[in-house]
């Protein structure tokens, strides 16, 4: 219906459910806030667990097995959500991160019982899981404007790597002082961030509980694709070779008795990202626009991390030595992080977008944990029998084996392999 001139239509109220532009402003703020103070207690925390797992002299076996379940349990979350009620924004957010703090607390009042301590660090990881995956579903659910969903999806990893460049530094300092302090710090930030999210989120914001039928048919999907799984194979070794930043890193750098300049490497890797995350990112887009890109990424991001190992294992703790090796790592990283998501969205096939980017978290969890687990414990156990430059030589050598077999690897239309670059289109 035509509207009389000099009057202009009312703005459509929002529908039930549907949040109006101002609330969606103030909760990409709340967000942001979110992640950012979590990123604080959850770097303090991660690169000093597998020093006090050895600390305890519980042996490499169990110090991999720990960092195995947590990384794990760390991107759990959206099999948890999937399977329950966490409909309710605010008070989901509030009470995974309240809960997580609470749980630090706990383990900081049973500092003797390292079986219960263990426990309740596992619960941590989950309760962070289940923050994460909400804070993400957040924005790709209430963020209509796709130009406005990736700039807000940019924005969140930039302040969590702004925020999680302290983590490290805070945790090293406060555990090598004192691990009873060390742990109620953290759950002090993890406290604060409840308290900011409590008040920042609008309330009354609920997520969608529509579940898809048959929840494991894009898993199946993605295993028949001969595209998805070789590049689930690449990407799972690249992060097999990227776990070891907090697995092994942390036992072999605060070794050097000075956990403030160890914590400094930690400190340079996040500052990097934040400086090469949009001059990589566009250059990593250009390359995945050829077929080969994917691979070739790849193998880039395993030859950077190949040499970051080579030369870590030729520092013998001299820092100087290190700083170089961190800053080669990091460049792997950053590449990683520019066009993992693409390289399963290139190859989808018959899986939807949202399959795709599942099959890519579930690559990754298991990545990252079973490169924690080696990091944990053939690290440690490299390190008692010979020397730990003998683990980093050993990680250098696959990272170039990975190198080489993603450069050489050529995916043809149907995602088979063929062996002559000339038959690339």
């Amino acid at each position: 219906m035509r509207m009389p001139r000099g009057r202009t239509a009312p703005a459509r109220p929002p529908t039930a459910g549907e949040p109006s532009a101002a609330s969606v402003r103030r909760l990409l703020i709340a967000l942001l806030l979110n992640f950012g103070i979590t990123s604080v207690a959850c770097y303090a925390l991660l690169p000093v667990l597998p020093v006090l797992l050895e600390g305890w002299q519980a042996g490499p076996l169990s110090v991999g097995a720990v960092l195995f379940l947590f990384s794990a349990l760390r991107f759990c979350g959206f099999v948890v959500v999937d399977r329950m009620d966490f409909s309710r924004v605010r008070p989901v957010l509030t009470l995974s991160l309240a809960s997580a703090a609470t749980l630090v607390c706990a383990a900081a009042l049973v500092p003797n019982r390292r079986i219960a301590v263990v426990v309740l660090l596992l619960g941590v990881a989950v309760c962070m899981s289940v923050n994460s995956v909400t804070v993400r579903t957040c924005i790709g659910e209430f963020v209509t404007d796709p130009g406005a969903r990736v700039a807000a999806y940019s924005r969140l990893m930039l302040v969590t790597n702004l925020c999680s460049a302290a983590g490290p530094m805070l945790g090293a300092v406060l555990f090598f002082r004192s691990p009873h302090t060390w742990l109620l710090v953290v759950a002090a930030v993890f406290a604060a961030s409840a308290l900011v999210t409590a008040v920042a989120v609008p309330a009354g914001l609920r997520l969608r509980t529509e579940r898809q039928k048959a929840a494991g048919g894009w898993m199946r999907t993605a295993a028949r694709s001969p595209g998805m799984r070789r590049t689930a194979v690449a990407s799972f070794l690249c992060f097999v070779l990227y776990s070891q930043l907090f697995s092994a890193m942390p036992l072999y750098v605060f070794g050097t008795g000075r956990p403030a300049v160890a914590g400094s490497l930690f400190l340079l890797n996040a500052a990097l990202v934040v400086v090469l995350q949009v001059p990589v990112g566009r250059l990593v887009g250009r390359h995945m626009a050829h077929r080969r890109g994917a691979f070739r990424m790849f193998g880039t991001v395993a030859l950077f991390m190949a040499a970051s190992f080579a030369v870590t294992g030729t520092a013998r703790l001299h820092i100087p030595v290190l700083l170089a090796g961190i800053v080669l790592f990091t460049l792997g990283e950053t590449v990683l992080g520019a066009m993992n998501d693409q390289a399963f969205v290139a190859v989808k096939g018959e899986l939807d977008t949202l399959s795709a980017v599942k099959s890519r978290m579930l690559v990754t969890a298991l990545g990252q944990s079973v490169g924690a687990f080696m990091g944990g414990s053939v690290a440690l156990a490299a390190a008692h029998t010979w020397d730990f430059a003998v683990y980093w030589y050993a990680m250098a050598a696959l990272g170039v084996v990975v190198a080489a077999a993603s450069w050489l690897y050529t995916p043809t239309r149907d995602g088979l392999s063929e062996r002559s670059p000339a038959a690339a289109p």
